[in-house]
């Protein structure tokens, strides 16, 4: 078993066997289906909060650490999977990168078409999934970058992203548990018992380490305070739950709106955050 631990098959093995994984447990709830309900005004809140004072230095903070490894972005080709509605995107644009934005979801990526048009950049766009699309039809491109993206959790996705790299992948995956306080509260409550999601960002840097990549990674722990109105902690809270593998009934669902609107009134402060590592891969 010690001899084992210490071969790249036991961690690909691993990874690939660990049924609570990002990947896994996504697609057991449901999570990330561009075609499920509620995923279009859950594409309007994203693309609302993407562009913020707050996101845009959130974004700044992450280029700046890419940016210390890279050099300068200007005339970079960049592919960015799983672009969502540009808020990479845009930025990398911005500074004169020439950036091809992967987006599956057809309703994101006509958000990301509109905000490359109002803040006046060339992005290339194309309206399919990473997973959907052979090496050679993605190309080759100096800069592959994966910004919490779920086409981005399995070793067999990081080593199709390494292929198509002609410099260097970027890659973020949670390092830790989420954390939410309503999560955390509605689970002591009503007495159930939730699953963590495994840490990906921990089977990565085995992986990468035991295969000769040379690599730099960063992991940090963010929080945020945000006070929202009960009505929207009610409609947000079975996803947060899904993601702990917890579901409730109609039953339950009206206890807890009326413990939290005891506790609270109207509006209830949620703390979200967790550990979350960032991985910059020299190909």
């Amino acid at each position: 078993m010690q001899k084992d631990i210490f071969s790249n098959q036991f961690w690909e093995e691993a990874w690939k066997n660990d049924e609570n994984t990002q990947d896994k447990r996504m697609k057991r709830a449901g999570l990330g289906d561009p075609h499920a309900p509620g995923f279009e005004k859950w594409a309007e809140n994203f693309n609302k909060n993407s562009f913020t004072e707050e996101s845009q230095k959130r974004t700044k903070r992450i280029m700046d650490w890419v940016e210390k490894q890279t050099g300068s972005f200007s005339n970079l080709s960049i592919l960015d999977i799983g672009a969502a509605s540009g808020v990479f995107s845009i930025p990398f644009a911005k500074e004169s990168a020439k950036v091809t934005s992967l987006e599956p979801s057809p309703i994101l990526h006509d958000m990301l078409k509109d905000n490359a048009k109002h803040y006046g950049v060339k992005v290339a766009t194309i309206n399919q999934s990473f997973e959907d699309m052979s090496v050679e039809d993605l190309g080759t491109h100096d800069l592959v970058f994966a910004s919490m993206c779920p086409a981005v959790t399995t070793w067999e996705a990081v080593k199709k992203a390494i292929d198509i790299a002609q410099k260097y992948v970027y890659v973020s995956l949670i390092a830790g548990p989420k954390e939410n306080s309503i999560v955390d509260e509605v689970v002591a409550f009503l007495g159930v018992e939730s699953q963590e999601m495994t840490a990906d960002m921990y089977y990565l840097l085995q992986l990468l380490y035991f295969n000769d990549y040379t690599y730099e990674t960063l992991i940090e722990r963010h929080t945020q305070h945000n006070d929202k109105s009960i009505d929207d902690v009610m409609q947000q809270l079975p996803q947060w739950l899904k993601e702990v593998e917890v579901e409730l009934d109609e039953q339950q669902l009206t206890s807890v709106e009326q413990y939290l609107r005891d506790k609270y009134g109207d509006n209830v402060p949620v703390v979200t955050g967790g550990k979350f590592g960032k991985v910059l891969i020299h190909v």
